[in-house]
């Protein structure tokens, strides 16, 4: 592991650590939510659009900012969501206003997009076939110690200090991210042609482990070349592999956002969980996923992407079963431990293998398409499914039906290997 780490780019722990950083500034603002209803009088439709902003810049951004990405390059594209966070987390620090506050949470969704989608594209870009998934794995770990980090540093610094605090201090690391992005090198290979996503004859940039992050600027192009490049987008993205991709990632974004708003309710109805239980719970969660990313990444190195996206399927699939169940406090924790290890190993395989199967020029725009129709299921699983059948059916109802997507996701993605290994061949 330790000569798997020295052998990774300094900019990929950068990356990492711009990424935990977004994530943090995401999180930090869960545990003042209860402040904002009663200081500032918001209602609850203000804190569901508050949150729910955030989720609307990544569903309609990170596709166009993917293909962005591919043709301005990365770096570009990540220094300026970088700054752009900045701006928009030390800007809630200036207002209290419902409405601004949810300008500047679409503004950090869209700034989450593109950091997102640039430095996946770019780690893939990077790092060999043989190192992807450590390196996604180190992201990913970073991302996953936002989500504990966030709240702490919210509730600490809005104590010890006021509201605004969290926000400063989200800024200017967001300020220090920024600063070190633009010391991220630009990779550049020479451009030959490469067998794309799409099928042959693609035109790309290939070399060992990857490839161009700048790419020909649009504008430059001439009007033929331009009408090309367009069309190489839309096949890229509308192919058998990126659609399998996309449906995959649809229904495990779904799983994940049925688990994450029933969990809290089932728990405390049927376990009679105080909050502060719940909280270790997810505690728990999160520590796991953030020691076991980077093995977990390194093991799809080795063992395949595949066979560890449905390892990571099933331990989501049995933490929804257990939680079900919930036999005890003990073995739901448990439960929780084992789906956030499963969390990383599903996503570490999944982002190495939308490297493995995608060339250069094409690799920001299917990533990017990917992760806005998975964000869909996002949104239908928490705002659609989890109400429907705790309303119709009873409370553990959205629990039941997190285990069926997830284990609808598990039998996909086997039927799937074939033909994605068979993508991985050629690509």
């Amino acid at each position: 592991m330790l000569a798997s780490l020295r052998q990774l780019h300094w900019s990929i722990y950068s990356l990492a650590f711009a990424n935990g950083v977004i994530m943090t500034g995401f999180m930090m603002l869960m545990p003042l939510l209860p402040v904002y209803s009663e200081q500032l009088g918001f209602d609850e439709f203000d804190i569901g659009l508050l949150v729910g902003a955030f989720f609307v810049g990544r569903v309609l951004f990170q596709f166009p900012i993917g293909v962005l990405s591919d043709r301005i390059g990365r770096r570009v594209i990540m220094s300026a969501s970088l700054l752009l966070f900045t701006i928009a987390t030390a800007a809630y620090a200036l207002t209290t206003e419902a409405w601004v506050m949810m300008a500047l949470r679409l503004l950090q969704g869209v700034a989450a997009s593109g950091l997102v989608v640039g430095s996946q594209a770019y780690i893939n870009d990077r790092t060999p076939t043989g190192l992807r998934g450590l390196a996604n794995g180190i992201a990913s770990s970073a991302i996953n110690a936002g989500v504990i980090v966030g709240p702490l540093l919210g509730g600490v610094l809005s104590q010890a200090f006021s509201i605004r605090a969290p926000f400063w201090a989200g800024g200017l690391l967001g300020a220090l991210c920024f600063a070190i992005s633009l010391a991220i090198p630009t990779i550049r290979f020479p451009e030959k042609e490469v067998t794309g996503i799409h099928g042959e004859g693609a035109i790309g940039l290939a070399g060992e482990g990857a490839v161009a992050s700048a790419g020909v600027p649009s504008a430059a192009m001439p009007a033929s070349r331009r009408i090309a490049a367009f069309r190489r987008t839309l096949s890229s993205v509308m192919c058998l592999p990126s659609i399998s991709l996309s449906l995959i990632q649809f229904l495990l974004m779904m799983a994940i956002a049925i688990f994450l708003t029933s969990a809290p309710i089932l728990t405390s109805e049927l376990l009679e969980w105080s909050a502060g239980e719940i909280a270790l719970a997810f505690a728990v969660n999160g520590a796991a996923a953030v020691i076991s990313s980077p093995f977990l990444g390194q093991l799809s190195d080795r063992m395949g992407r595949i066979w560890v996206i449905v390892l990571g399927l099933a331990a989501l699939a049995m933490e929804s079963l257990v939680v079900f169940l919930h036999p005890g406090t003990g073995v739901t924790l448990l439960a929780f431990a084992l789906g956030g290890a499963g969390t990383p190993a599903y996503f570490n395989a999944f982002y190495s293998l939308i490297g493995d199967v995608t060339i250069p020029e094409q690799r920001g725009a299917v990533t990017g398409f990917v992760g806005s129709f998975g964000e869909w299921g996002s949104i239908i699983g928490s705002s659609l499914i989890v109400p429907l059948t705790w309303r119709s059916i009873g409370v553990s109802a959205p629990m039941v039906s997190c285990f069926l997507v997830a284990s609808l996701t598990l039998v996909l993605a086997i039927l799937l290997k074939s033909p994605l290994q068979r993508q991985i061949t050629r690509a």
